[in-house]
Formats: structure tokens, C-alpha cells, sequence
């Protein structure tokens, strides 16, 4: 992970998804972010989760990284009701001039299976295309990754194609990917806030 470019930093804006905090992750997360990445579904499906440092090394690192927000970058912790994180949102490759950006997420087991994922990833959409008046958000996830995509697919992001081993992920393997996205023009699936 790269120094941020703190001339280009943004203040965070924390967001309220039902009874969940989408929040700025601190150092005080660092334990719940490590055990996050020994999980075998963080470490497969993200850069995050693998690579030649180890979980513990890599938290405090993440965290500086996600905390610091730029014109290109948003990240919130997802917070469960006591404030375990649970899981992660941002947006990134944010290209104002474009009108294009990504989003990229991942869940706990604690937080999957609830509705909590669809619900932030729409969040993070609204805020991406109302507050930062983007046009395009793109997400991608390796095909073998079917969660992802229904996720993608309940929060209105279409199925544009297939991207051939365009990405090495925590497994150290290139996976081929699918690509979706959402324009700002198009219709809005309602997402009901978790409980």
C-alpha cells in the first residue's frame, strides 16, 4: 500500500444504513479487521486478505489506508450494533472529470446472510451517484464468487461482461471476472434497510 497524498484528503462522511454504522475504521479495529482477513472468504476474494505480509501486519496498514479519504476514495468499516466491524464498503478510482468510479465490499461471516451487504453496497451507490454526482460505479468480482453477484444484481448493478484473468486475488491466482455496473440513469431496486 502506497503513502496517501494528504493534499488530496477529504473529509469522511459516516453513513447510518437501518441500525449499522458505515464508519471511519480506526486503530481500535484493528483486531476485528485481522480476524476479518484469516477469514477464508475475505482472503480468497480480496487483495486484502492475502498477499506476503501477514493479517496482523497488514491491519494497521488497511486501516491508515481506508481511513485517509480522497477526491478518488471513500471507505467505510461496516459496524454491527455493539461496533464489531463487520464487513467494508469502498468506493475508489473515483474519476470526477469521467463521471466513472468502482465500488468493492466484503462481509464477515457475522455479517453475511442478513441483508447487510445488499443494503451497504446500496448506500454506497446513493452516496456515489447523489452526493458525489457520479454517472457510472462498476464493481467487479471473479465469477466464482456467485454471492457477489447476486448482491451486485439486487442492487441494480447490471451484468456487462466477462473480464478474461483480469485479476490476481488473494489467492494469487488471476480469476476472470465478471464486470457490472450501474448508470445514474437507470432504474433503482428499493433495498430494504436490515434489521
Amino acid at each position: 500500500m502506497t503513502e496517501p497524498d494528504l493534499t488530496d484528503a477529504v473529509a469522511p462522511v459516516p453513513l447510518q444504513v437501518g441500525p449499522y454504522r458505515l464508519d471511519v475504521p480506526a486503530a481500535s479495529d484493528t483486531a476485528d479487521v485481522v480476524a476479518a482477513f484469516h477469514d477464508p472468504d475475505v482472503a480468497t476474494w480480496n487483495p486484502a486478505g492475502g498477499g506476503e505480509i501477514t493479517a496482523e501486519e497488514r491491519a494497521p496498514l488497511w486501516i491508515a489506508d481506508r481511513a485517509t479519504w480522497t477526491s478518488q476514495h471513500a471507505s467505510w468499516v461496516v459496524r454491527d450494533h455493539d461496533g464489531t466491524v463487520i464487513g467494508q464498503v469502498s468506493l475508489h478510482h473515483l474519476d470526477h472529470e469521467s463521471g466513472t468510479g468502482e465500488v468493492g465490499y466484503w462481509l464477515t461471516p457475522r455479517g453475511r446472510g442478513r441483508g447487510i451487504g445488499t443494503a451497504v453496497l446500496d448506500a454506497a451507490t446513493t452516496y456515489a451517484l447523489d452526493t458525489l454526482g457520479l454517472f457510472r460505479i462498476e464493481l467487479f468480482h471473479a465469477v466464482e464468487n456467485e454471492a457477489s453477484c447476486r448482491m451486485a444484481l439486487r442492487c441494480g448493478y447490471a451484468l456487462e461482461g466477462t473480464t478474461r484473468q483480469s485479476y490476481r486475488y488473494g489467492d494469487g491466482l488471476r480469476h476472470d471476472e465478471h464486470l457490472h455496473a450501474i448508470l445514474a440513469t437507470d432504474p433503482r431496486p428499493e433495498v430494504r434497510p436490515p434489521a
